[in-house]
């Protein structure tokens, strides 16, 4: 028997909750105690699912490792995990839990040392990763409407965002009444434009269920509005091309709205856990590929692919109805801007724009004019364009960004493989 007071980190006390009071083998005193074996088992089960074995590395990072003697990877022995990577090597048990650890935890089936692999989810094979293109896989070609893996697995993706249920507060981005949110649509005649300008919140709103096309966070028939928190990137995301004319308006809040920040899900941190704690490695893992999600979420569409929105539309669908009493759309980077430029997706809920308070200036031009009083909004109404805010452009250029290489080969090099060379793309 082995008593609570002769183990010194904290995780490995939870292994003492319902034992009764015995004799302890190590100190001799009565104490509340559990029965070595088991005891033992439970920290070698911490170790083999904390710790990465040979067939968790790729065959790149095993050549590295063993053939060109790379120490990007921690590599060790079961004596050192237990010494050093778990630091029980001044506690009293220690030599019998080296004893007691069966063969197979000592050597590998070459009959050699056994080693461990430290895994801070940096590991080119990530556990999201495999689960994120199942997760494709499966709404694509399997269950697409009723399909709980699909919920199970965004269950396990986005635990970390909230504390019972409540999303913390470095994920949510508030949008308070005043502030800017840019919304625009080409026009090719002067009746075309002026229709707009005389009737922005209508002509600038939300789409029409009816008429509503596939967009990257919602299908065919739902409508919600999409805006930009600048004009240029509203102005992009339009994809005008040269020549075309263009009308642009802000809208802003009646109240204050809040946002699920998809650029911030980086700085959400995971749980501070340990070697000797459930769920380390996963940990690990979920924040490396969280890092990921938002350009997963954020990437082209696929030319020829009816399908290449899908799994964000299932993302923002799940999202709304997890997360729709806390906060009320999406902030996403904008592709067309090279992701210098911010999206915001309201949920179809709240894509409901007031025809109050926008004064349409004559001859619509944008002049400033004096400041009105206030109309009170309609129910339910959740935005509503600014006054003086109505803009018109001629788009007189469109600006390709792109990287330049001396090489045909370059233009396949895979995100993985310019991981492994050190080449940027920014």
């Amino acid at each position: 028997m082995i008593c609570i007071h002769c183990v010194s980190p904290e995780p490995l006390k939870k292994f003492f909750i319902g034992q009764a009071i015995q004799t302890c083998k190590y100190c001799g005193e009565d104490a509340i105690a559990i029965e070595s074996s088991l005891f033992f088992d439970g920290i070698l089960k911490l170790i083999d699912e904390n710790t990465a074995t040979e067939d968790d590395l790729s065959p790149y990072e095993y050549g590295m490792l063993y053939e060109c003697g790379a120490e990007d990877i921690s590599i060790a022995t079961l004596d050192v995990v237990l010494a050093e990577w778990i630091s029980l090597d001044n506690e009293p048990y220690f030599n019998d839990l080296y004893e007691y650890a069966p063969r197979k935890y000592k050597v590998n089936l070459s009959n050699i040392d056994r080693h461990y692999f430290g895994d801070d989810g940096m590991l080119e094979k990530n556990f999201y990763e495999e689960r994120w293109e199942k997760f494709i896989d499966d709404i694509r070609h399997s269950h697409r409407f009723f399909n709980p893996n699909a919920k199970e697995f965004l269950d396990s993706v986005f635990a970390f965002l909230s504390i019972d249920n409540l999303l913390k507060p470095e994920c949510v981005r508030t949008i308070l009444k005043g502030t800017p949110l840019y919304r625009a649509r080409s026009a090719s005649t002067y009746e075309e434009i002026k229709k707009i300008a005389d009737d922005p919140a209508s002509q600038l709103g939300p789409t029409p269920k009816d008429r509503a096309s596939n967009q990257r966070m919602t299908p065919n028939g739902i409508s919600a509005l999409y805006c930009a928190l600048e004009r240029e990137t509203c102005l992009s995301e339009i994809r005008s091309i040269t020549g075309d004319n263009v009308v642009s308006v802000a809208m802003t809040p009646t109240n204050e709205l809040r946002l699920l920040d998809l650029t911030k899900l980086e700085l959400v941190e995971p749980p501070q856990l340990t070697l000797l704690d459930n769920g380390y490695r996963n940990a690990l893992h979920l924040k490396t590929f969280i890092s990921t999600l938002v350009k997963k979420m954020s990437k082209p569409k696929g030319r020829n692919d009816d399908l290449s929105y899908l799994s964000t539309q299932v993302v923002f669908e799940y999202l709304r109805l997890r997360f729709g009493g806390q906060v009320n759309g999406l902030v996403f980077p904008s592709v067309q801007t090279g992701e210098q430029g911010t999206n915001v997706v309201f949920f179809p809920e709240v894509s409901i724009v007031s025809a109050k308070n926008f004064r349409n200036e004559s001859k619509h031009i944008s002049v400033k004019t004096e400041k009105h009083e206030e109309e009170p909004f309609e129910d339910g109404a959740m935005l509503y364009c600014l006054p003086n805010s109505l803009r018109f452009h001629k788009v007189k250029a469109i600006e390709t960004k792109a990287h330049e290489y001396t090489h045909i080969g370059e233009l396949f090099i895979s995100d993985l493989n310019r991981k492994r060379l050190g080449i940027s793309e920014h």
